[in-house]
């Protein structure tokens, strides 16, 4: 949308990233590759490239890792960034990837990282990039300060050779909507209501025990103790309404739908839709509240 066109080439190793991507970029030439092997110069021809954007995976920089140790398999693959930016030479390469990788530097012989040599292997690579001609800026953002509906922070880097000076947008939102800027977005009002799935009352197996009382500490503290987010959607209310005619064969003629989102993990309950998605892996759950008229 950025840029007006389609996405030309997108490399990945995984299968199923790859099926993700070509639902939303059908134009696009896609390449189940390892990134390392991947011989770009035989499909971009000796064609100018103007804009190569790079997410290496983060999991072996990133906090949330804790104190297990590192895979440097991983760690190592923003150096396929300068390999290909080397052989094609793009006018910008954009990379994004959790703020810990400014302290990227080698592991000891059990796989953590070497306190006193943080940050060592980051600056290499940032060197060898701006040796290949490239002027270099990096910030730490916040998605939802620029519209995009979740609080993730992560390290954003622009390298440039054309010429033309890095320029970084203005934040468009803020999370009281203060200062003139607009409220953070609810993740809430992107979700497509009308695939809800299957109900949990409706599964094969028995949802555990401690799902059940994350469940209810999530009603009770994001619909019960705090304004809920109410579902407007009318296709998710008639859905609520056949499925709860059918289970008490009752009839219901006018309600509210509130809902929040539960996690996958082993702890905590969720959060409210009425913000932006925090960094989870997420579990939509409905609850119908009827009101009576």
């Amino acid at each position: 949308m950025a840029l007006g066109r389609s996405v030309d080439i997108a490399i990945n190793h995984d299968p199923k990233a790859i099926v993700m991507h070509k639902t939303n970029h059908r134009k696009t030439l896609h390449l189940t590759e390892d990134i390392f092997e991947v011989d770009l110069n035989k499909y971009v021809k000796g064609q100018h490239v103007a804009l190569m954007w790079a997410s290496p995976d983060c999991t072996s920089h990133s906090k949330a890792k804790g104190g297990q140790p590192r895979k440097s398999g991983l760690r190592i693959l923003p150096w396929a960034v300068y390999k290909h930016a080397s052989t094609i030479l793009p006018d910008v390469v954009i990379m994004e990837n959790v703020e810990e990788i400014q302290k990227w530097g080698p592991l000891d012989e059990n796989g953590f990282p070497i306190k006193e040599r943080e940050g060592e292997e980051y600056n290499k690579f940032i060197n060898a990039m701006i040796s290949l001609g490239y002027e270099f800026d990096c910030r730490e953002l916040v998605a939802a300060d620029y519209g995009a509906p979740t609080i993730r922070k992560r390290w954003y880097a622009i390298f440039r050779r054309d010429g033309k000076p890095i320029v970084w947008p203005e934040p468009t939102h803020n999370k009281d909507g203060a200062d003139g800027l607009s409220k953070w977005l609810s993740c809430g009002d992107l979700v497509n209501w009308s695939n809800l799935g299957v109900s949990i009352f409706d599964r094969d197996k028995e949802l555990a025990e401690s799902i059940k009382n994350r469940l209810v500490a999530g009603i009770k503290k994001y619909i019960l103790e705090n304004p809920p987010y109410i579902v407007e959607d009318k296709r998710a209310v008639e859905y609520a309404k056949r499925y709860e005619q059918s289970a008490k064969k009752n009839s219901y003629k006018d309600g509210l739908i509130a809902s929040f989102i539960t996690k996958y993990y082993k702890t905590g309950i969720g959060q409210s839709l009425n913000e932006p998605l925090h960094t989870i892996t997420p579990l939509l759950v409905i609850l119908v509240l009827y009101q009576h008229f």
